[in-house]
């Protein structure tokens, strides 16, 4: 008489090791697509609150900066509690382009290393 054993099979375990893989693949991209966009709107959102903050002491009388290091040191923390880093690793800028103020963000591996504004359409 043959005794039973308990468990699994070879075969079996390399099944739900070959889901668990595809299953794998198909999540893996679109949690990076998500990654990308969260980036790109936290970095969009973060310029429109200095962007506001800065056109707020403008208002109030303030003297107008050339870099957004200025900026921050101008708006906070009257304006903007915490002016927070550029997310990814990347960095804000600042210029005065044609009688306006012009707030970008650069972050690598988005949008083709272009700086883009809080208003550009950015694709992740």
């Amino acid at each position: 008489m043959k005794k039973k054993t308990k468990g699994f099979t070879l075969v079996e375990i390399m099944i739900v090791v070959a889901i668990i893989g595809l299953l794998i693949s198909i999540a893996l991209p679109n949690f990076m697509k998500a990654r990308r966009k969260s980036i790109i709107r936290s970095a969009q959102a973060t310029l429109r609150q200095v962007e506001g903050g800065y056109e707020t002491f403008l208002l109030d009388g303030g003297t107008s900066v050339t870099t957004f290091a200025d900026v921050k040191i101008c708006v906070e923390p009257d304006y903007v509690k915490v002016v927070p880093d550029c997310p990814g690793g990347g960095e804000f800028t600042y210029v005065y382009e044609g009688g306006s103020n012009v707030f970008l963000a650069t972050i690598t591996d988005i949008n083709d290393d272009l700086p883009f504004s809080s208003y550009d359409t950015v694709a992740p």
